[in-house]
């Protein structure tokens, strides 16, 4: 029996389901020089079914199979695309649903997909192109980027299902490519051909190294090493050579997150090919940077899409873009193939669990472009205006692939979560594992293995680096538990069909106290999982996710208790919340402002999935010294499409923008209260300033506060910002965002409502005009 045949023959054996091993890869042409630690697993060899496998199935069911493909050709067929970057999501989708198909076998899906791969040829023009552009703008913005995603999308499909025929349309552009773009007379510079210092273009480099390796064409391999040339050249990123000099990420190219990321996972694929271990090296010290400096509890990154100052990282002002969060993903997953080390899996439960999940809305249909540490989760379903809409489908449907592995000293597991695979060890061994728990809701986990013939391997697993006091036994035996090395426990023996392993990961709370621009905060955890407060779960105590804070730092003192979720934002059977001790700092009718309540957090991954608002880090009620009069307040604002939440939640770092086109009358931030209170100074918080306007236009005159002293009212002003600098429509002069501007008043004033209002400024685009408001706030002293 071959181990093909074991692998459908095990997965009955362990009650899977589908047949497992039903898919045969297509075999490169070109071996690669370095051999991976831990083995890149084949999706239809994992099937999970608890938490995360929910999400994989509604990432698949809602999302993948029910996407229109006409939309996605529409670009193809119709040039130019909607907008500049049309052409990209065809070929992610076509990398995310052969995933999920190879993990499923859904044949509906497959039918799709054999029609996308088809329709996507016939729109190759004779020349090689496949992008969205009209030939006058060709390589001028974003369609080697859209190249390189068809070729991701049309190899992956072509490696999974062995149908070949898109393999000539992938050489066509591969070869296009190298023809245009090069160093040698009459060939483009490919740094020149898209955006941020180059990195945009460059990262093709992952489907080219990818190419050569399935057709073994030595002139794919030469494109390659262009590639690396550009990167260091004077308008180049030099994106090698300073990460090898440990310079860190936010000093490669001009800081941008997901191009970078996406360059990184080129050159690690290349390094795997030829072996080139500066590129191993840039890979590991690109990974430390963002982990010591650059990285959310929740596990994102980019603040702006960007790499920041080291520990900048607001909670709100566009972080956590969504594409950003998967590609850091697939650097993880990358390391974690080439080295073995559990240190990557760590980041990946991290990722998977928190920021990936909570970027995802619950039931799959729709995803989150910034997905920030507080606010609301804007989930979109539509590819219009987007990108991160088709890439956060590509982070789930590889989930399968490092879940669990196999490693030269036999099975390796990486995240818990209930489920069954089928796997083969690297000596033929064919061994089905099968894990029960209710991991993360609980943190015991049954691990039944059963190999084809007994047969001595090591069982690893990754011992999470927040939990103190793991305990396995085998069989009803201790055993005990010692990270290797790698990082991994090894359990090593002579394994038989039915063996069992019962491991204990004792689940806690745990406080982690902020630092930088979170000093003053907190942040409350639970096993592996970072939790949120939920407006959604305030109803009742009168209070806002703005408006709690916590009273000790200790989680015995706050009371941390598991519950059940409450149904109205349960989106798994098991799923926990946690009901912690808070300080209300609104007075309700049934609350006094300053008494001690209870109310649920919820995991990151939920938190907002109803569209409401939602909070990670809440501040220490020690730390609250003359408080925000409009923390308990509406905020809105002159847009009313546009979220205000940020205006009045006291963190000064976010960035709240308002547009109007074309440009007509003024831009006003507000907040009402329920009731009046008495103040004496407010404070207004400049947003950004950009190339297209932000500010405040000074020379139509200076930004105004007003009050409403009742319900209905009429506004009045009661003051201008006297400090706030001499800038034009077009100038914002020495106005740096987050500014901070006060207006004391003459005396003591009563008012239900505050705002600040003036004329927007333009910048470089006169069509439109824009503000922006980071706080709005005020003060009884």
């Amino acid at each position: 029996m071959n181990k093909f045949a074991w692998l459908g023959f095990l997965g009955g054996l362990a009650g899977a389901g589908p047949v497992f091993g039903f898919v045969i890869p297509l075999a490169d042409r070109v071996p690669c020089v370095v051999a991976d630690r831990q083995d890149f697993e084949m999706p239809d060899r994992v099937r999970l079914d608890g938490w995360i496998g929910a999400r994989i199935a509604g990432n698949e069911d809602v999302r993948l199979v029910n996407l229109d493909i006409n939309r996605l050709l529409e670009g193809y067929r119709h040039r130019p695309g909607r907008q500049s970057w049309d052409g990209e999501h065809v070929g992610k989708w076509l990398h995310a649903a052969t995933l999920a198909w190879v993990n499923t076998g859904d044949p509906k899906l497959r039918a799709k997909l054999d029609e996308a791969a088809a329709e996507l040829a016939r729109c190759q023009l004779a020349d090689g192109y496949l992008g969205t552009y009209v030939p006058k703008d060709r390589w001028t913005e974003w369609d080697v980027w859209a190249h390189k995603y068809n070729l991701i999308g049309l190899l992956t499909y072509v490696h999974f299902t062995g149908n070949t025929a898109p393999l000539e349309t992938c050489r066509r552009m591969g070869d296009l490519l190298c023809r245009t773009f090069g160093d040698r007379p009459g060939q483009r510079d490919l740094i020149e051909a898209g955006y941020h210092a180059g990195m945009a273009p460059t990262s093709v480099l992952e489907p080219m190294v990818l190419l050569y390796r399935m057709t073994g064409e030595k002139r794919y391999l030469d494109f390659c090493r262009y590639i690396l040339r550009a990167w260091e050249q004077p308008n180049g990123p030099h994106l090698v050579s300073r990460l090898r000099d440990h310079q860190g990420v936010n000093r490669v190219g001009n800081a941008k997150a997901y191009e970078m990321l996406s360059c990184l996972n080129g050159a690690l694929e290349l390094y795997r090919t030829t072996g080139e271990r500066e590129l191993l090296a840039a890979g590991l010290n690109a990974w430390q940077d963002i982990v010591d400096n650059q990285l959310y509890l929740a596990g994102a990154a980019s603040v702006r899409e960007r790499f920041t100052a080291d520990h900048e990282l607001p909670a709100t002002d566009a972080v956590g873009e969504t594409c950003v969060t998967v590609t850091w993903l697939q650097v993880n997953a990358q390391l974690l193939r080439l080295t073995g080390e559990a240190r990557f899996a760590e980041q990946l439960e991290r990722v998977v669990l928190n920021q990936l999940l909570g970027a995802q809305q619950p039931d799959g249909a729709a995803w989150g472009y910034y997905v920030q540490m507080e606010g609301k989760k804007l989930y979109t379903a539509t590819l219009d205006g987007q990108c991160c809409l088709s890439s956060g489908p590509r982070g789930v449907a590889l989930i399968p692939t490092f879940a669990v592995a196999t490693d030269g000293d036999g099975v390796v597991v990486n995240l818990y979560d209930d489920g069954r695979a089928s796997l083969v060890l690297r000596d033929g061994t064919a061994v089905a594992l099968a894990a029960d728990t209710l991991y993360p809701a609980d943190g015991g986990i049954r691990l039944t293995l059963t190999p084809a013939q007994s047969h001595g391997f090591s069982l690893k697993l990754r011992i999470p680096a927040w939990c103190r006091d793991a305990s396995a036994r085998v069989n009803g035996a201790g055993v005990p538990l010692a990270r290797g090395a790698d990082g991994y426990a090894a359990i090593r023996r002579e394994w038989r069909a039915g063996d069992t392993v019962e491991l204990q990961l004792p689940l806690r709370a745990r406080v982690v106290l902020g630092d930088h621009l979170e000093a003053g905060r907190a942040a409350i955890l639970y096993g592996p999982l970072v939790l949120a407060a939920d407006e959604a779960l305030l109803a009742g105590t009168g209070q806002r996710v703005s408006t709690i804070s916590l009273p000790a730092t200790d989680p015995v003192e706050l009371g941390v208790t598991p519950v059940p979720e409450p149904e109205a934002v349960r989106t798994w059977p098991h799923a926990l919340a946690f009901r912690v001790r808070v300080v209300a700092g609104a007075s309700a009718p049934a609350v006094e402002k300053g008494d001690v309540i209870a109310t649920p957090l919820i995991p990151f991954a939920d938190a907002g999935g109803t569209g409401s608002r939602y909070r990670m880090w809440l501040p220490l009620t020690g730390s609250i010294r003359n408080p925000n009069l409009l923390l308990t307040g509406q905020a809105s604002c002159s847009d009313p499409n546009f979220d205000a939440t940020g205006v009045n939640d006291d963190d000064g770092h976010d960035r709240g923008w308002v547009e109007e086109t074309p440009r007509a009358g003024e831009i006003w931030f507000a907040v009402v209260l329920e009731k009046p209170v008495a103040m004496r100074r407010i404070v207004f918080v400049h947003g950004r300033t950009e190339d297209d306007g932000g500010w405040f236009d000074a020379s139509a005159g200076k930004p105004r506060v007003q009050i409403r002293r009742t319900v209905h009212g009429e506004w009045e002003t009661v003051g201008a910002l006297a400090d706030y600098p001499a800038t034009t429509a077009r100038e914002a002069g020495s106005l740096d965002a987050g500014r901070r501007f006060e207006l004391r008043l003459p005396a003591t004033v009563t008012a239900e409502a505050v705002r600040i209002i003036g004329v927007p400024a333009c910048g470089n685009r006169p069509e439109s005009s824009a503000a922006s408001c980071s706080e709005l706030q005020a003060f009884a002293e």
